[in-house]
């Protein structure tokens, strides 16, 4: 080991680097509108498969799994930040960015008092993993591995529907942020 040459050591650096980002999905255009949809990605033809995929998976986990939960539901959920892959937002940049999951297994999202969307989702507590489906036929699914402690959670994005460089920090309150 001491005679390992340096060129051999930085080879083998980059070598690593590089196959440990060759998973990681580099997101595009995530802010399609002025709604900031976390994660999400406008679809093209190939991608609607996802989404009916995703809507069978989330029939059928409703289905079997009918409870809804208050760790994910009770409150509106603020944006604190979000990494993105990359780099992680400053800490105005999501002010007034909210997210309420209903016991209907529904969500609302927008800013402050303004509605910007809506769809379904299905929270597992077993697998302690989210689903969500936008109502806008031209925006990903997206699944998330949950993390809780007390009022804040963390949403990990996973590969199945390519958010998996996406990491969300919420903070849950009573009421929707008011300017």
């Amino acid at each position: 080991m001491k005679n390992f040459h340096p060129v051999i050591l930085l080879s083998l650096c980059t070598i690593l680097a590089y196959c440990c980002q060759s998973g990681v999905k580099n997101p595009t255009n995530v802010n399609q509108t002025d709604n900031k949809v976390i994660g999400h990605k406008e679809e093209s033809k190939a991608d609607l498969r996802k989404r009916s995929q995703a809507l069978a998976v989330l029939d059928h986990r409703i289905k079997n799994d009918p409870e809804t939960y208050a760790v994910i539901e009770a409150g509106i959920l603020n944006y604190l930040f979000v990494f993105n892959g990359s780099k992680i937002s400053k800490k105005e940049e999501y002010v007034g960015d909210w997210i309420d999951f209903k016991d209907d297994f529904t969500y609302e999202y927008g800013n402050y008092g303004d509605i910007k969307g809506n769809g379904r989702y299905h929270y597992s507590m077993e697998k302690t993993q989210l689903v969500m489906v936008d109502n806008n036929d031209k925006l990903n699914p997206q699944e998330w591995d949950i993390k809780t402690g007390g009022d804040v959670i963390i949403m990990i994005g996973t590969k199945t529907y390519g958010n998996n460089a996406y990491q969300i920090k919420l903070e849950r309150q009573p009421d929707p942020p008011s300017k």
